[in-house]
C-alpha cells in the first residue's frame, strides 16, 4: 500500500487512486460542467468514482466519468474546480484547480447587452466582446431609420468585422395581410458582404411608427461549421404592414465574438431605436 495511506477496510487491500488530470470548466446555469482524464502513471490504485469540488463554497458533486457537473452554485460568482479519485479504500488528494468559470442564471435567456439610439441617430450598432457560455444568442428590436422617404430598406448583419463576400441571405417571405410574397435565394439587393436580416421603416412613414425584429443566431460559438440565423420582422401602420421572414449564412467556422448592424444605404437608425442581445443556454 502506498506510504502513508491507511486502509480503511480488511481484506484484500487497494492503493488510493492518483487525482486525476484537470481539464476545461465550463459555466451552466448556477452550475459549472469540469472535464479531466483519469490518471494513467500506474502507481495509484484503480478508480472506481471521482468527486468534484468548487472553489469557493467546497460544494461537491460524484459522477463515474468525465464530465461532472457541480450544481447548486451562485450565478455571477467565478468558480474554480478540483476532482479527486475514489475506491473502497479511501480518496486520492485532489487535483489541481481548473481555470475559473463564473456560472449563469439558471433562466434560459439572459441578458447580455442593450443598447437604445439617442437623439443624433446612429449609423452603426455594434455588440462586442460576446460571451462564450451561451449555446444561442437571439436579438430583439423595435426599430426605424432616419431615411425622410415613406418605404422601408434592409437591415445588414456582420460578425466579428468581416466584410468580405462570405454572407448570404438564402430566402424571404412575407405578407401583407391580403397576399403573400416571396423571394428565393438572395433579397432585393443581392448582399454577398452582409447578411439580410429585416426590413424595417423609414422615417418618411407614419411617425413614432415603429418595427420590431427578432434574430436567432444559431451555435454561435461551433468553431466546425458555418454560422446560420434565422429571423422575422413586421410592422403594422394602422391599416397597412407586412411580416417577413429571412434566413442568412456566414461563411465561416469561426466562433462570433461581436456583431455589427448598419442601414441599407449608409442611413440612420432613429432615435428610440434599441436592440438587446441575449444568450440562449438550451438547445
Amino acid at each position: 500500500m502506498a506510504s502513508g495511506r491507511v486502509s480503511k477496510v480488511k481484506g484484500k487491500v487497494l492503493d488510493i487512486p492518483n487525482p486525476p488530470t484537470i481539464g476545461t470548466a465550463t459555466a451552466g446555469g448556477e452550475s459549472v460542467s469540469i472535464a479531466f482524464t483519469a490518471d494513467s502513471s500506474g502507481k495509484g490504485g484503480p478508480t472506481f468514482s471521482y468527486i468534484a469540488k468548487s472553489n469557493p463554497g467546497n460544494i461537491t458533486a460524484t459522477g463515474s466519468t468525465s464530465p461532472i457537473n457541480v450544481t447548486g452554485l451562485t450565478a455571477g460568482t467565478s468558480y474554480t474546480i478540483s476532482v479527486a479519485g475514489v475506491n473502497p479504500t479511501g480518496t486520492s488528494e485532489y487535483s489541481s484547480a481548473s481555470g475559473s468559470a463564473t456560472a449563469l442564471s439558471a433562466t434560459a435567456y439572459e441578458s447580455i447587452a442593450t443598447t437604445t439610439v439617442g437623439s443624433g441617430g446612429s449609423s452603426t450598432i455594434t455588440f462586442s466582446s460576446i460571451p462564450s457560455g451561451f449555446e444561442h444568442l437571439q436579438i430583439r428590436s423595435i426599430l426605424r431609420n432616419a431615411s425622410g422617404s415613406a418605404g422601408s430598406l434592409d437591415l445588414f448583419m456582420n460578425f466579428n468585422s468581416d466584410t468580405g463576400t462570405n454572407y448570404r441571405a438564402y430566402k424571404q417571405f412575407g405578407g401583407d395581410g391580403s397576399s403573400a410574397f416571396g423571394a428565393a435565394s438572395g433579397t432585393s439587393t443581392a448582399a454577398t458582404d452582409k447578411i439580410a436580416n429585416a426590413y424595417f421603416l423609414n422615417d418618411g412613414n407614419t411617425a413614432s411608427v415603429y418595427s420590431v425584429w427578432v434574430c436567432d443566431i444559431l451555435d454561435y460559438r461551433n468553431t466546425n461549421k458555418y454560422k446560420v440565423t434565422r429571423s422575422f420582422n413586421g410592422q403594422d401602420l394602422n391599416g397597412s404592414g407586412s411580416i417577413r421572414f429571412f434566413s442568412g449564412l456566414w461563411k465561416s467556422t469561426s466562433a462570433i465574438t461581436s456583431i455589427t448592424l448598419t442601414v441599407e444605404g449608409s442611413n440612420n437608425f432613429k432615435q428610440y431605436t434599441q436592440f438587446a442581445l441575449y444568450g440562449i443556454k438550451g438547445a
